[in-house]
């Protein structure tokens, strides 16, 4: 990809619509020091729509993180003197201290939210993200919550910068990050295969089933994936195999029928589809740690 190398627009010159917030450095050293904004902060966030000859250019990298979320249009970064484009419906992160350079497309420019953010866990949110590249698919769905917390990130600064503005921004940011992380069906943070299928109809399959119990060769045919496949790509996704993820589902429906009925145990390992109420409640004391009938005692909630 050619690039640009001309300067473009700087910070003060603006693009229409726009919205930009910097905050101030008394404000920023207090947000830092707060014990709701040490964690993680974001003193710097905006949204530049068609942002025609943005470029920015930092040699010597910046001194916090970089989040920017393409919504529409095209662009390009640099990094290590590689040259990639960055598309709609795509995330970037670059690191703190990582020499840089980006750009919208001349013909096409991108309309982005960004961010720069730090603390003392933004380097741990950081490097889930970049651990398999500095760009990550955004799903649509993701793509919209993406944008709502963004603007509602805005709308806390709208009257002015405050530190209890400064601090939703902060608590709003952390929930952006874990939804781009860990709710995105297009990539997920643990997985080692991108981009992650997406099994949610799969796991919805499960919860229709939850009185029998079923097989890798039912539950992969439903996924439409051979057993090996299926079962490698649900275990990057959630941690655990198929067969194990609904297990515990089955087990989850029994917790609320322990708390919310007068069932006995017994009853209730008919319901989950258990024959064997002695082999359910050793099920269900591996996997809460304590029996069905001291479950229901010390119930919460």
């Amino acid at each position: 990809m050619k690039a640009t190398t001309k300067k473009g627009r700087l910070r003060g010159e603006g693009f229409p619509g726009q919205m930009l917030h910097f905050a101030p450095a008394d404000l920023r050293k207090e947000l830092a020091m707060h014990p709701l904004g040490s964690g993680l902060n974001a003193p710097d966030i905006g949204w530049f729509p068609k942002a025609r000859d943005h470029y920015r250019e930092r040699p010597q990298g910046a001194d916090e993180h970089i989040l920017i979320y393409c919504q529409s249009g095209t662009g390009w970064f640099e990094t290590d003197g590689e040259i990639q484009e960055l598309s709609a419906d795509h995330a970037l992160l670059i690191p703190r201290g990582k020499p840089h350079r980006y750009a919208a497309n001349e013909k096409q420019p991108w309309s982005i939210h960004w961010a720069h953010f730090s603390g003392q866990t933004a380097a741990i949110y950081a490097d889930l993200f970049v651990r398999q590249g500095f760009v990550i698919p955004v799903a649509k769905k993701t793509g919209q919550r993406i944008d709502q917390l963004f603007r509602e990130c805005y709308k806390a600064l709208a009257d002015g910068h405050t530190l209890g503005g400064l601090l939703q921004v902060a608590h709003i940011f952390r929930h952006l990050l874990g939804v781009l992380l860990f709710e995105n069906t297009a990539f997920h943070a643990d997985s080692t295969t991108t981009p992650t299928r997406d099994f949610t109809g799969n796991i919805e399959f499960m919860r229709s089933n939850l009185s029998r119990s079923l097989s890798l060769g039912e539950l992969a045919n439903q996924a439409g994936l051979s057993p090996s496949r299926y079962s490698a790509l649900f275990k990057a996704r959630t941690g655990v195999s198929p067969v194990e993820h609904h297990i515990a589902l089955r087990v989850q429906a029994a917790c609320r029928l322990l708390v919310t009925t007068s069932l006995s145990v017994k009853e209730i390992s008919y319901e989950i589809g258990y024959e064997d109420p002695f082999y359910f409640s050793r099920l269900f004391v591996k996997i809460m740690g304590v029996s069905p009938t001291t479950y229901r005692a010390d119930a919460k909630g």
